[in-house]
This record gives structure tokens, C-alpha cells and sequence, in this order.
């Protein structure tokens, strides 16, 4: 494998149904560091500013994990997508608004 591409990734989001609620962020951050520490290929991880599983903060604190343990990681924060960011890249036809960003990542590994 020569990279991984992250769309919204993690656990634990929107616990009890309830958005921006993740039941156990601290534990997820340190995971993402545990990833970052044994992880040697390049990672793109893309997440929105309404993502209600994981928001900015969250899925920042897990990308800055994950690259202080020595992670390789293009942490990308697109903007608000429709109502609830977390399913862009399940939603038909988005691949206009997420695509530019894969195909530069995908570019620096040649």
C-alpha cells in the first residue's frame, strides 16, 4: 500500500444521537496518535466544518495525534457541506468538491 485516504473517519461520533457528542474523545485522539506512531505511508484525511460526528476541533486534535507521533497526515478541512458535512463523500455527485483535493494528494505520491 502506498497511501490511505481518510473521508470522516473515527468512532464513537454523535453518541446517544447526539450531534458533535462522541462518546469517548480523548480516547480517540490518543488511538489516532497510537495509529500515527506505527503508520509509515502518507495519509489524506478530508472532514468538513458541519461534520456532526466529528467536528473541527475533534478531527484536528486527532490529525495533530497522529502526525506528533509521527504520522504522515494532509489533514483537510473543507467547508460546511449541506446539512450535516459527515456524508460527503456518500452523497452522489460531490466528487466535484472533494476530487480536487484526492487528485493533488494523489499527484505528490508520484
Amino acid at each position: 500500500m502506498r497511501a490511505a485516504i481518510n473521508f470522516a473517519g473515527g468512532l464513537g461520533g454523535r453518541s446517544y444521537d447526539q450531534p458533535d457528542n462522541n462518546c469517548a474523545p480523548d480516547r480517540l485522539i490518543a488511538t489516532a496518535g497510537e495509529f500515527g506512531r506505527t503508520t509509515r505511508i502518507p495519509t489524506l484525511w478530508i472532514y468538513t466544518e458541519n461534520d456532526s460526528y466529528f467536528a473541527p476541533r475533534l478531527s484536528g486534535a486527532m490529525a495533530a495525534a497522529f502526525r506528533g507521533a509521527g504520522g504522515k497526515v494532509d489533514y483537510r478541512l473543507l467547508p460546511a457541506f449541506g446539512g450535516d458535512g459527515h456524508y460527503l463523500a456518500e452523497t452522489e455527485g460531490t466528487d466535484a468538491v472533494w476530487g480536487p483535493v484526492v487528485e493533488r494528494f494523489l499527484a505528490t505520491l508520484r
